[in-house]
């Protein structure tokens, strides 16, 4: 019986131990920098039409499950002409509109999807894109968060009023990221190195408080456990 309750503790503690390691070692960060290869700038000018080259909008969908949109459904990746105000020079991306020309203004959306099926959605907890590095003064920038439902989950908002080479700075720390959107109110802001956390899955299981309360209990039933085998038995 003894024997029966030490392997018991001693399984519990370590499936625990297992899930959490498994949680944590699927959270790493992904960078989307805008040079990576096969992208093609296109030249910094507000109102023009964007080449094919230039046009992201499902070139990181099937190996980091992100997928680019905005009035056109594909953002522009642009080359900035001042590569000392950008995060990682020289690209940028900005938004289009209808017509499917570059847009500052615009709306940039970027919807996470399952990369080993990118029919199915796919959530993160954290998201973060730069500003460039040249403030225009006034204005501000805004990212919004929402979950696979289309519900609004949060939002942050930075000043694009920066001295020369800074550049203002969005991040959201939310469980159940499916998609965020981004934009700046001056028309003139371009964005640069999307970061998001690997995405899961949605349905898929993710370590939770409980996880921790069930490691806590079992490395508690196996030290228990252990006590009781070093107790002596009196006749």
């Amino acid at each position: 019986m003894r024997t029966t309750f030490q392997a018991t503790a001693i399984a519990t503690a370590i499936a625990a131990t297992l899930l959490l390691g498994a949680g944590a070692a699927s959270a790493s960060v992904n960078l989307i920098t805008f040079e990576e290869a096969g992208l093609v700038a296109m030249p910094n000018a507000q109102g023009s039409g964007v080449s094919a080259g230039a046009q992201l909008h499902d070139q990181f969908l099937a190996t980091l499950g992100a997928s680019f949109s905005s009035g056109a459904n594909y953002v522009a990746v642009v080359d900035h002409g001042f590569p000392l105000l950008t995060p990682t020079p020289p690209n940028i991306i900005g938004g289009t509109n209808a017509n499917g020309a570059l847009d500052y203004s615009a709306v940039i959306r970027v919807a996470f999807y399952d990369p080993t099926n990118t029919g199915n959605q796919a959530t993160t907890d954290h998201v973060k894109v730069l500003g460039d590095l040249f403030g225009a003064g006034g204005g501000s920038v805004t990212m919004n968060a929402f979950d696979r439902f289309g519900g609004f989950l949060g939002s942050v908002t930075d000043l694009d009023n920066k001295p020369l080479g800074q550049g203002p700075v969005l991040e959201l720390n939310i469980a159940g990221i499916q998609s965020v959107t981004f934009s700046g109110t001056s028309g003139t802001v371009g964005f640069d190195n999307f970061e998001f956390n690997t995405v899961r899955p949605t349905g898929a299981a993710v370590p939770e408080p409980a996880a921790w309360a069930l490691m806590i209990a079992g490395f508690g039933l196996t030290g228990a456990a252990l006590r009781r085998r070093r107790t002596p038995v009196t006749a």
